[in-house]
Protein backbone atom coordinates (compact mmCIF):
# COMPACT_ATOMS: atom_id res chain seq x y z
CA UNK A 1 0.00 0.00 0.00
CA UNK A 2 2.85 2.39 0.79
CA UNK A 3 4.30 1.91 -2.69
CA UNK A 4 0.87 2.52 -4.24
CA UNK A 5 0.48 5.78 -2.33
CA UNK A 6 3.98 6.87 -3.36
CA UNK A 7 3.23 6.14 -7.01
CA UNK A 8 -0.09 7.98 -6.81
CA UNK A 9 1.73 11.05 -5.48
CA UNK A 10 4.42 10.77 -8.17
CA UNK A 11 1.84 10.56 -10.95
CA UNK A 12 0.29 13.71 -9.55
CA UNK A 13 3.71 15.39 -9.71
CA UNK A 14 4.07 14.16 -13.29
CA UNK A 15 0.78 15.75 -14.25
CA UNK A 16 -1.11 12.48 -14.71
CA UNK A 17 -4.44 12.28 -12.89
CA UNK A 18 -4.92 8.76 -11.44
CA UNK A 19 -8.28 7.05 -11.71
CA UNK A 20 -8.29 5.48 -8.29
CA UNK A 21 -5.55 4.40 -5.91
CA UNK A 22 -4.96 0.69 -5.47
CA UNK A 23 -2.32 -1.85 -4.56
CA UNK A 24 0.37 -2.43 -7.17
CA UNK A 25 1.16 -5.95 -8.22
CA UNK A 26 4.52 -6.92 -9.73
CA UNK A 27 5.00 -9.21 -12.68
CA UNK A 28 8.19 -10.76 -14.00
CA UNK A 29 9.44 -9.20 -17.24
CA UNK A 30 8.24 -11.16 -20.24
CA UNK A 31 10.85 -12.50 -22.63
CA UNK A 32 10.71 -11.09 -26.15
CA UNK A 33 8.35 -13.27 -28.14
CA UNK A 34 9.21 -14.61 -31.56
CA UNK A 35 7.25 -13.13 -34.47
CA UNK A 36 3.85 -14.77 -34.90
CA UNK A 37 2.47 -16.08 -38.16
CA UNK A 38 2.19 -13.30 -40.69
CA UNK A 39 4.85 -11.20 -38.96
CA UNK A 40 8.44 -10.40 -39.92
CA UNK A 41 11.39 -9.16 -37.90
CA UNK A 42 12.95 -6.29 -39.84
CA UNK A 43 16.43 -4.93 -38.99
CA UNK A 44 16.26 -1.13 -38.77
CA UNK A 45 18.31 1.72 -37.26
CA UNK A 46 15.77 1.73 -34.40
CA UNK A 47 16.34 -1.95 -33.64
CA UNK A 48 14.90 -5.18 -35.01
CA UNK A 49 11.21 -4.38 -35.33
CA UNK A 50 8.38 -6.84 -35.77
CA UNK A 51 5.99 -5.92 -38.59
CA UNK A 52 2.65 -7.51 -39.46
CA UNK A 53 1.02 -7.16 -42.85
CA UNK A 54 -2.74 -6.53 -42.90
CA UNK A 55 -5.40 -5.54 -45.39
CA UNK A 56 -6.39 -6.74 -48.84
CA UNK A 57 -5.87 -3.56 -50.87
CA UNK A 58 -2.98 -2.19 -52.86
CA UNK A 59 -2.39 1.29 -51.43
CA UNK A 60 0.48 0.97 -48.92
CA UNK A 61 0.34 2.43 -45.41
CA UNK A 62 2.82 2.09 -42.55
CA UNK A 63 1.08 2.12 -39.13
CA UNK A 64 3.18 3.01 -36.03
CA UNK A 65 1.55 3.18 -32.62
CA UNK A 66 2.01 5.44 -29.60
CA UNK A 67 4.45 4.95 -26.75
CA UNK A 68 2.90 2.59 -24.12
CA UNK A 69 0.34 1.31 -26.66
CA UNK A 70 0.82 -1.62 -29.02
CA UNK A 71 -0.23 -2.51 -32.59
CA UNK A 72 -3.64 -3.67 -31.35
CA UNK A 73 -4.64 -0.02 -30.93
CA UNK A 74 -5.04 0.04 -34.72
CA UNK A 75 -7.36 -2.99 -34.89
CA UNK A 76 -10.58 -0.95 -35.32
CA UNK A 77 -8.87 1.20 -37.94
CA UNK A 78 -7.51 -1.82 -39.83
CA UNK A 79 -11.00 -3.30 -39.93
CA UNK A 80 -12.28 -0.17 -41.67
CA UNK A 81 -9.35 0.29 -44.03
CA UNK A 82 -8.65 -3.36 -44.76
CA UNK A 83 -10.54 -3.74 -48.05
CA UNK A 84 -8.63 -0.95 -49.78
CA UNK A 85 -5.18 -0.69 -48.18
CA UNK A 86 -2.05 -2.77 -47.70
CA UNK A 87 -0.93 -2.01 -44.15
CA UNK A 88 2.43 -2.68 -42.52
CA UNK A 89 1.71 -2.56 -38.80
CA UNK A 90 4.83 -1.91 -36.72
CA UNK A 91 5.52 -2.91 -33.13
CA UNK A 92 7.52 0.11 -31.96
CA UNK A 93 11.01 -0.24 -30.46
CA UNK A 94 10.97 -1.68 -26.95
CA UNK A 95 7.35 -2.83 -27.27
CA UNK A 96 6.25 -6.46 -27.47
CA UNK A 97 8.59 -8.62 -29.56
CA UNK A 98 10.44 -5.66 -31.09
CA UNK A 99 13.97 -4.91 -29.99
CA UNK A 100 16.07 -1.80 -29.45
CA UNK A 101 19.18 -0.47 -31.19
CA UNK A 102 22.58 -1.22 -29.70
CA UNK A 103 23.21 2.49 -29.17
CA UNK A 104 20.98 5.49 -28.38
CA UNK A 105 17.47 5.54 -29.85
CA UNK A 106 16.93 8.84 -31.66
CA UNK A 107 13.94 10.45 -33.33
CA UNK A 108 15.78 10.30 -36.65
CA UNK A 109 16.19 6.54 -36.17
CA UNK A 110 12.40 6.18 -36.09
CA UNK A 111 12.10 7.84 -39.49
CA UNK A 112 14.93 5.74 -40.89
CA UNK A 113 13.17 2.65 -39.53
CA UNK A 114 10.09 3.44 -41.61
CA UNK A 115 12.25 3.58 -44.73
CA UNK A 116 14.00 0.32 -43.81
CA UNK A 117 10.62 -1.37 -43.44
CA UNK A 118 9.58 -0.17 -46.89
CA UNK A 119 12.83 -1.57 -48.28
CA UNK A 120 12.25 -4.92 -46.59
CA UNK A 121 8.82 -5.24 -48.20
CA UNK A 122 9.96 -3.95 -51.59
CA UNK A 123 7.73 -0.87 -51.43
CA UNK A 124 9.05 2.25 -53.11
CA UNK A 125 6.52 4.81 -51.82
CA UNK A 126 3.95 4.76 -49.03
CA UNK A 127 2.02 6.92 -46.59
CA UNK A 128 2.55 6.78 -42.82
CA UNK A 129 -0.26 6.67 -40.27
CA UNK A 130 1.24 7.33 -36.86
CA UNK A 131 -0.09 7.99 -33.40
CA UNK A 132 2.15 10.10 -31.16
CA UNK A 133 5.55 8.37 -31.61
CA UNK A 134 4.27 7.14 -34.96
CA UNK A 135 3.63 10.71 -36.06
CA UNK A 136 7.22 11.56 -35.17
CA UNK A 137 8.43 8.59 -37.22
CA UNK A 138 6.30 9.63 -40.18
CA UNK A 139 7.45 13.25 -40.24
CA UNK A 140 11.07 12.20 -39.82
CA UNK A 141 10.73 9.76 -42.73
CA UNK A 142 9.09 12.43 -44.90
CA UNK A 143 11.95 14.83 -44.17
CA UNK A 144 14.63 12.19 -44.81
CA UNK A 145 13.18 10.80 -48.05
CA UNK A 146 10.63 13.18 -49.59
CA UNK A 147 10.37 11.06 -52.72
CA UNK A 148 9.25 7.98 -50.76
CA UNK A 149 6.62 9.28 -48.31
CA UNK A 150 3.40 10.19 -50.10
CA UNK A 151 1.58 11.55 -47.03
CA UNK A 152 1.62 11.50 -43.23
CA UNK A 153 -1.36 11.23 -40.91
CA UNK A 154 0.08 12.43 -37.59
CA UNK A 155 -2.38 11.69 -34.80
CA UNK A 156 -1.75 13.09 -31.30
CA UNK A 157 1.84 13.93 -32.14
CA UNK A 158 4.24 16.01 -30.01
CA UNK A 159 6.11 18.42 -32.27
CA UNK A 160 8.39 20.09 -29.74
CA UNK A 161 11.47 18.62 -28.06
CA UNK A 162 11.38 16.21 -25.16
CA UNK A 163 11.42 17.49 -21.62
CA UNK A 164 13.61 16.66 -18.63
CA UNK A 165 11.34 18.32 -16.08
CA UNK A 166 10.75 16.47 -12.82
CA UNK A 167 7.34 15.22 -13.91
CA UNK A 168 8.64 13.62 -17.10
CA UNK A 169 11.63 12.16 -15.28
CA UNK A 170 9.21 10.63 -12.78
CA UNK A 171 7.17 8.98 -15.54
CA UNK A 172 10.30 7.48 -17.12
CA UNK A 173 11.63 6.30 -13.76
CA UNK A 174 8.29 4.69 -12.92
CA UNK A 175 8.27 2.97 -16.31
CA UNK A 176 11.43 1.11 -15.32
CA UNK A 177 10.07 0.29 -11.88
CA UNK A 178 6.41 -0.46 -12.53
CA UNK A 179 5.99 -0.54 -16.32
CA UNK A 180 4.88 -4.19 -16.22
CA UNK A 181 1.97 -3.70 -13.83
CA UNK A 182 -1.73 -3.03 -14.21
CA UNK A 183 -1.35 -0.23 -11.68
CA UNK A 184 1.00 1.66 -13.99
CA UNK A 185 -1.21 0.94 -17.00
CA UNK A 186 -4.21 2.44 -15.23
CA UNK A 187 -2.31 5.64 -14.53
CA UNK A 188 -1.16 5.92 -18.13
CA UNK A 189 -4.69 5.26 -19.34
CA UNK A 190 -5.98 8.08 -17.16
CA UNK A 191 -4.33 10.61 -19.44
CA UNK A 192 -4.42 8.69 -22.72
CA UNK A 193 -8.21 8.39 -22.93
CA UNK A 194 -10.77 11.17 -22.74
CA UNK A 195 -13.23 11.34 -19.83
CA UNK A 196 -15.99 10.44 -22.29
CA UNK A 197 -14.18 7.28 -23.37
CA UNK A 198 -13.59 6.27 -19.76
CA UNK A 199 -17.32 6.65 -19.20
CA UNK A 200 -18.78 5.21 -22.41
CA UNK A 201 -16.14 2.73 -23.61
CA UNK A 202 -14.44 1.28 -20.51
CA UNK A 203 -13.65 -1.88 -22.48
CA UNK A 204 -11.14 0.08 -24.58
CA UNK A 205 -9.39 1.24 -21.44
CA UNK A 206 -9.39 -2.25 -19.93
CA UNK A 207 -7.89 -3.76 -23.09
CA UNK A 208 -5.16 -1.11 -23.15
CA UNK A 209 -4.30 -1.75 -19.50
CA UNK A 210 -4.34 -5.54 -19.86
CA UNK A 211 -1.18 -5.51 -22.00
CA UNK A 212 1.02 -3.93 -19.33
CA UNK A 213 1.69 -7.06 -17.21
CA UNK A 214 3.20 -8.69 -20.32
CA UNK A 215 5.70 -5.88 -20.84
CA UNK A 216 9.47 -5.88 -20.39
CA UNK A 217 9.76 -2.79 -18.22
CA UNK A 218 13.47 -2.31 -18.95
CA UNK A 219 12.90 -2.16 -22.71
CA UNK A 220 9.87 0.04 -22.19
CA UNK A 221 11.88 2.47 -20.08
CA UNK A 222 14.48 2.90 -22.85
CA UNK A 223 11.69 3.70 -25.29
CA UNK A 224 10.04 6.09 -22.83
CA UNK A 225 13.28 7.95 -22.20
CA UNK A 226 13.91 8.31 -25.95
CA UNK A 227 10.40 9.59 -26.69
CA UNK A 228 9.64 11.68 -23.62
CA UNK A 229 13.04 13.13 -22.64
CA UNK A 230 15.54 12.76 -25.49
CA UNK A 231 13.12 13.47 -28.33
CA UNK A 232 14.34 15.97 -30.93
CA UNK A 233 12.04 18.80 -31.94
CA UNK A 234 10.22 18.33 -35.23
CA UNK A 235 9.69 22.07 -35.62
CA UNK A 236 12.87 22.77 -37.67
CA UNK A 237 11.87 20.01 -40.11
CA UNK A 238 8.31 21.12 -40.78
CA UNK A 239 8.99 23.79 -43.43
CA UNK A 240 11.00 21.20 -45.37
CA UNK A 241 8.26 18.55 -45.47
CA UNK A 242 6.83 18.38 -48.98
CA UNK A 243 4.23 15.66 -48.48
CA UNK A 244 0.69 16.46 -47.37
CA UNK A 245 0.48 16.09 -43.59
CA UNK A 246 -2.76 15.69 -41.68
CA UNK A 247 -2.30 16.72 -38.04
CA UNK A 248 -5.03 15.32 -35.77
CA UNK A 249 -5.23 16.38 -32.12
CA UNK A 250 -7.51 15.33 -29.30
CA UNK A 251 -9.30 18.17 -27.53
CA UNK A 252 -8.71 16.39 -24.20
CA UNK A 253 -4.99 15.71 -24.67
CA UNK A 254 -3.59 17.61 -21.70
CA UNK A 255 0.08 16.80 -22.30
CA UNK A 256 0.14 17.80 -25.98
CA UNK A 257 -2.52 20.50 -26.43
CA UNK A 258 -4.42 20.84 -29.70
CA UNK A 259 -3.36 24.48 -30.03
CA UNK A 260 0.28 23.40 -30.34
CA UNK A 261 -0.58 20.80 -32.97
CA UNK A 262 -2.55 23.38 -34.96
CA UNK A 263 0.41 25.78 -34.90
CA UNK A 264 2.68 22.99 -36.17
CA UNK A 265 0.31 22.18 -39.04
CA UNK A 266 0.49 25.79 -40.19
CA UNK A 267 4.26 25.55 -40.55
CA UNK A 268 3.96 22.94 -43.31
CA UNK A 269 3.14 23.95 -46.87
CA UNK A 270 0.62 21.13 -47.18
CA UNK A 271 -0.38 20.79 -43.55
CA UNK A 272 -3.99 20.37 -42.47
CA UNK A 273 -5.32 20.35 -38.92
CA UNK A 274 -8.26 18.48 -37.38
CA UNK A 275 -9.34 18.80 -33.75
CA UNK A 276 -11.34 15.88 -32.36
CA UNK A 277 -13.68 16.37 -29.43
CA UNK A 278 -13.97 13.72 -26.70
CA UNK A 279 -10.53 12.38 -27.58
CA UNK A 280 -7.20 12.53 -25.76
CA UNK A 281 -3.98 10.82 -26.88
CA UNK A 282 -5.25 7.77 -28.81
CA UNK A 283 -7.68 9.20 -31.36
CA UNK A 284 -7.43 6.28 -33.85
CA UNK A 285 -8.61 3.95 -31.09
CA UNK A 286 -11.17 6.27 -29.52
CA UNK A 287 -12.66 7.39 -32.86
CA UNK A 288 -11.78 4.82 -35.57
CA UNK A 289 -14.64 5.79 -37.90
CA UNK A 290 -13.57 9.43 -38.04
CA UNK A 291 -9.91 8.40 -38.27
CA UNK A 292 -10.57 6.07 -41.20
CA UNK A 293 -12.51 8.79 -43.00
CA UNK A 294 -9.78 11.43 -42.74
CA UNK A 295 -7.11 8.89 -43.77
CA UNK A 296 -9.14 8.00 -46.87
CA UNK A 297 -9.40 11.68 -47.72
CA UNK A 298 -5.65 12.12 -47.27
CA UNK A 299 -4.65 8.91 -49.10
CA UNK A 300 -7.40 7.86 -51.51
CA UNK A 301 -7.14 4.13 -52.28
CA UNK A 302 -5.82 3.18 -55.69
Amino acid sequence: MRRSLMLTWMFAVAGVVPLAAGCASSAAPAAAAAPAAGERRVPTPAGDLVVREAGRGRTPLVLWHALYADPSMFAPLIERLGPDYRMLVVAAPGHGPSGLPAGPLTSADSGAAVLAILDAYGIDRAAVVGCSWGGIAGIQAAAQAPQRITAVAAFNTPFGPGSDDIGTQAIVWMTGWMGDTEFFGRRVAAGFFSPQTHKDKPQLVDKFVAVFPTRDQDKLQVAARAVLIERDSLLPLLPKVQAPVLVVAGADDARYPAVEAEAAAKQMSRGKFVRVENSAHLTPLEHPELSARVIRELVPPQ
